[in-house]
This record gives structure tokens, sequence and C-alpha cells, in this order.
């Protein structure tokens, strides 16, 4: 239920009645104009619909929601109406619903757009495709601060007591303690995994991954925590090989990395 549609209308009783007529077992936004003369008409209107009330919730977008969660219950309940749910929004995030669960505030559900849509403290996510092999062999660059390791990679992931406890970057074939993460999806431009999972076994599946986190990763504070992440040696000494061989090039008469060429 929009703002709008209750400004459409005369009243906000007659809004919320037509919304409930439309949509039934539906939530009604009860803050365009009062937030408590709103819930106020939604008791109203379960006392003219009788039994053919069935609004589910009520929304609170604005405002103290610590203090008028809590009025919107003691009117609701003193009414008869203990099956409404209180769903709170207006720029909520995970620290601002912590802080209200903390206060041990009658709310049911959290609506929470413009924070989970765009990461407040990182909009931006600065990243590129580089490439790391080309017929068969590794690939890298040695710029500075943009040195990358070469050829074609795994990870893998480790679990004790399921708890994720560290990730170890290899390269395509090694066989390293912990799970292999990445999957084929495609090959030659053809999907090779024809059943995609459904909605509910994808929701189901990043709640155990989630779970899975260490819990500093889990906690809103800062916690100092670093997630283990380690390369392999192969992929080190692949490295390094390469860096030698770009050193013996640019200084041909020379046999050590870093050392200058001899004067003719």
């Amino acid at each position: 239920m929009a703002h709008s549609f209750v400004q459409a209308f005369d009243s906000e009783v007659a809004a919320f009645e037509a919304f409930a007529r439309l949509y039934p077992a539906t939530m009604l936004l009860v803050d365009t104009y009062d937030t408590l003369r709103g819930v106020d008409h939604v008791i109203e209107l379960a006392k003219r619909l009788g039994n053919r009330f069935d609004v589910r919730a009520v929304r609170l977008d604005s405002g103290d929601l610590d203090e008028l969660s809590k009025a919107t219950r003691a009117r609701l309940d003193t009414a008869g109406l203990e099956q409404v749910e209180i769903f709170a929004s207006s720029g909520l995030d995970e620290n601002r619903i912590a802080a209200l669960l903390a206060a041990r505030c009658p709310i049911d559900g959290f609506g929470v757009g413009t924070q989970l849509v765009v990461a407040q403290d990182a909009p931006a996510l600065d990243m590129a495709y580089k490439l790391v092999a080309y017929d068969g062999s590794g690939r890298t660059k040695f710029s500075s601060g943009k040195v990358i390791y070469p050829g074609r990679k795994q990870v893998f992931r480790k679990l004790e007591h399921g708890v994720f406890c560290g990730d170890t970057l290899g390269e395509h074939g090694e066989n390293l303690p912990g799970d292999p993460l990445l999957v084929p999806i495609m090959t030659n431009g053809r999907r090779i995994r024809q059943h995609a999972p459904t909605l509910d076994g994808a929701r189901d599946w990043a709640r155990q991954q989630i779970d899975a986190l260490p819990p500093e990763l889990r906690s809103l504070e800062d916690t100092g925590y670093s997630y283990p992440v380690a390369v392999s040696d192969r992929i080190v000494g692949e490295l390094a090989r390469l860096r030698h061989a770009d050193t013996a090039e640019a200084h041909p008469g020379s046999n050590v990395v870093g050392a200058k060429a001899k004067r003719p």
C-alpha cells in the first residue's frame, strides 16, 4: 500500500476499506496523516466489517518506531485485534533493526528498501575481467599494485564443526583440502546444468551458507576478525616463474631477478 493510494480518497477510512476489499489478507499503511489516528481507523474498520475484516497487519513508516509500535500494539490488543501484526519500515538498516529488537519493540517484521538495494558504505564495486590464461599457459601482469595470479583457478573452502574456517585459492586440477566451490555452468555457449534450483531451494542454500559463516563475520560490531584466505604454493610458484621470465626478457644479460643487464 502506498501513501498516494490513501491520499486519493476523501478519507483514510474509505481508503482502508477499498484496499481491504481489493486485497484480502492485506497490510494497511497507517502513517499517511497521523500514525495512531490511522491505527484507530483500522480499529473502526474492523468494527464495521465484523467477520469480513481480513487485515493481517499494519505498517509504520515514519516517526519514533519504538514508541509508536508499543502504542499501536496496545490499541490493537485493547480492541481485540491481537492477530493483527505490526510491520515497520522507513530507512531501516541492520543496526536500526537490532536496536528496535533490543528495545523489545512489538514489531513482527521489517521492510528494508534503500539500505538493502544499495550498500551505503560501498555503493560501487570496482571489478574487471583479467586475462589469466591463454592457449593453456598462465598469463599475468606486474603493474604496481595490480599484480594478478596466473592460471585457471579453483577455490577450496574448509569446514570445521559446521563453520567455515578458511579458503585456499588453487590452480584448476589441484587437490587441496576443502570443498571446491567453482562449478561449470556453461560450456561452448551451452548450459550444462539443465535443472536450476527452485527459489525455495536457493533461499535454503543461502541460509545454510550464512549460518556457516564464523560468528565474527555475522556480528554487527567490528570484531577485528579477518577470514583466512591462502594461495596455493603452485600458484605462487607459477607467478614467481613468470616474474623471473619477465625479468630475464627485460635484462637478457642477467640470470638474477632484478639485476641490471651488463653493458656490452
